[in-house]
């Protein structure tokens, strides 16, 4: 589906917009997938505080330096955790 917008161009151009339904946009993560199984924590930690290095000067006006840093800590964030209920798991028994 196509829409025209205003946009703030003096003069005062027309452009046409493309929309997509929320309805058919992919979710960054799918919980009825089964997960992998969770990485060792001095593995997890490791991993993420070198992703968080690579993403922290990622210029937060480029979309696709934005995306990517995204789903990469998404990744990151979900293998620590696993990694943290794995230790703990192992520690309670």
């Amino acid at each position: 589906m196509n829409i025209t917008v205003p946009t703030n161009i003096p003069s005062g151009d027309r452009r046409p917009v493309r929309v997509v339904p929320l309805a058919t946009l992919d979710p960054l993560h799918d919980s009825s997938r089964r997960p992998l199984p969770a990485p060792p924590l001095d593995i997890a930690v490791r991993v993420a505080r070198t992703t968080l290095a690579y993403y922290e000067y990622a210029s937060i006006h480029d979309h696709t330096a934005m995306i990517a840093a995204a789903t990469a800590l998404d990744v990151v964030l979900r293998d620590l955790l696993a990694a943290l209920d794995a230790d703990r798991t192992e520690r309670a028994a």
